[in-house]
């Protein structure tokens, strides 16, 4: 009856991400880390950093935050990395309330101002497929780690269409608002789409029975990104295998090897919880 206003409804609860709070142990990391902020689009934006070395950048997911990269900071800063965390628009203790993949893009892009250059890069889920985007936009690291990354967000957007209602007449106004906004239109962010144009050297770490983020699409990623490898995990999730020590040693290693062949690592050891 009122399709503006419905779209942009929609297009509201489409980009206004849930707030979660870190963990006991995750506070803890995060109190150890030199806490700084810096501005991106007139919002301020908070990360942390630990230690010294080649820099890697920790880019948490869609209603994610730095601390859940924590793990992973120990184990870098343990072999001589220097970790930055952000927490992103709308996320964490960063401002804002509306966030997408660009925003993410855009203050990592920020990001690498401040730090440049990164060694690599380790995100995770729409973290990674927001580090896709920014490689196309000219984003330089060595190399890079994908926990459960997307390669196609069709599923997602029809996931928020069944749960909200969205008809196809809305669906489209939201669209086409949301291109306006972000100045881009939804197929050039797609991590299929991209990917074969990428020349980072790149790990996938997948759990094969993900709920969230379908291994198939980690799968698909690894086929289309030149020279990717893909490890699969098994009974760790979504979020977990952020925290395995098996997952997150690997990650870790792989920023410090010398060169990587091509296509998926068949021979590389699955990483199972334990």
């Amino acid at each position: 009856m009122a399709p503006a206003a419905a779209a942009n409804f929609g297009h509201r609860l489409l980009f206004t991400p849930r707030r979660l709070h870190p963990r006991d142990e995750e506070r803890t990391v995060l109190a150890k880390g030199q806490r700084f902020s810096f501005e991106v689009e007139r919002e301020n934006i908070v990360a942390r950093v630990w230690g010294e070395g080649p820099t890697v950048l920790l880019a948490h997911g869609w209603g994610g935050h730095s601390g859940q990269m924590s793990s992973l900071a120990n184990a870098l800063v343990a072999e001589g990395f220097r970790a930055v965390a952000i927490d992103f628009p709308g996320h964490g203790e960063s401002e804002g309330r509306l966030s997408s993949l660009v925003h993410f893009a855009r203050t990592m892009e920020r990001a690498s101002a401040i730090f440049k250059p990164f060694h690599g890069i380790i995100a995770h889920s729409l973290g990674a497929g927001a580090v896709t985007y920014a490689f196309a936009r000219g984003l330089q690291a060595s190399r890079a780690v994908f926990f459960a990354p997307p390669s196609d967000y069709h599923a997602w957007w029809g996931l928020f269409r069944r749960q909200v209602g969205v008809s196809d007449a809305i669906w489209s106004k939201i669209q086409r608002k949301a291109e306006g906004w972000l100045d881009v239109p939804f197929d050039a962010i797609q991590p299929a789409q991209l990917a074969p144009r990428m020349t980072t050297p790149l790990l996938i770490l997948h759990d094969v029975h993900d709920r969230e983020v379908p291994f198939e699409q980690g799968e698909d990623l690894a086929r289309l990104w030149p020279g990717a490898r893909l490890q699969s995990a098994e009974r760790l999730g979504h979020v977990r295998i952020l925290h395995d020590p098996r997952a997150v040693a690997s990650a870790v290693a792989f920023l410090g090897q010398p060169a990587l062949g091509h296509g998926t690592d068949a021979a590389a050891r699955p990483v199972t919880a334990t």
